[in-house]
């Protein structure tokens, strides 16, 4: 399989456990969202396509976001740990069958990764339904290369998608496209909660981990 593709499906960022079992309710900000996965290129994947994740759940609460994807019948997993306040992201590599590595981005790496491709956002009044929600329709255009999409949000939760092209897009998206390393994925929102609170250590790293650079780390991806 192409070990690059699983890291950089990582967009979106993985962790160990789903949300806290408390009954107090949520505040305002905080969730969880399972997003399905497809792949409008998957015809040019070939029997590599059926190792891809098929799912992401994303965990956010404040200004922090934790992305998880498994990926190789679920013998690797891929946890992106996002803290827009501190300017800090993390990536962790859990494989079950050989050892765990993660890496943390310089500022310079994040700026590039915000500013390439460049992506601008026009605003609609149309709507839709996903996930029991009512969200927004904006058209996002790709200025890099004169290409443009459709995204829909909900626009009562700000979320901070920075360490990407949508960085000045501060709403949460429940159905949008990403790509990257010219793999393209397409995210649609299959289950929302934003009642149960989220667990707070689920923003932390835990267990051992081998430590690299970025460099060396897609390096080490690119030889499983």
């Amino acid at each position: 399989m192409n070990s690059k593709i699983l890291f950089y499906i990582g967009i979106l960022f993985f962790l160990f456990a789903g949300c806290s079992t408390t009954e107090q309710n949520a505040k305002l900000g905080e969730g969880t969202v399972t997003y399905t996965i497809s792949y409008p290129d998957k015809a040019k994947l070939g029997i590599k396509a059926a190792l891809y994740p098929k799912t992401m759940d994303l965990y956010f609460k404040d200004e922090k976001a934790t992305f998880v994807t498994s990926s190789g019948l679920g013998t690797i997993q891929l946890i992106r740990i996002l803290d827009h306040e501190t300017k800090k992201f993390t990536t962790l590599l859990i494989d079950a069958l050989r050892e765990n590595y993660a890496y943390s981005l310089s500022p310079a790496e994040i700026t590039e990764n915000e500013n390439t491709p460049k992506y601008t956002f026009e605003f609609t009044d149309k709507t839709k339904i996903i996930a029991g929600l009512e969200c927004k329709k904006a058209i996002v255009k790709n200025t890099t290369d004169n290409t443009s999409f459709d995204v829909y949000y909900y626009d009562k939760i700000k979320f901070y998608y920075w360490n990407s092209p949508y960085k000045d897009f501060n709403f949460l998206l429940l159905e949008y496209t990403y790509t990257m390393d010219n793999l393209t994925m397409d995210l649609v929102a299959s289950k929302v909660d934003l009642t149960t609170p989220v667990d707070p250590t689920f923003f932390e790293i835990h267990g051992n981990y081998n430590w690299l650079n970025q460099k060396s780390f897609n390096a080490y991806l690119n030889n499983l």
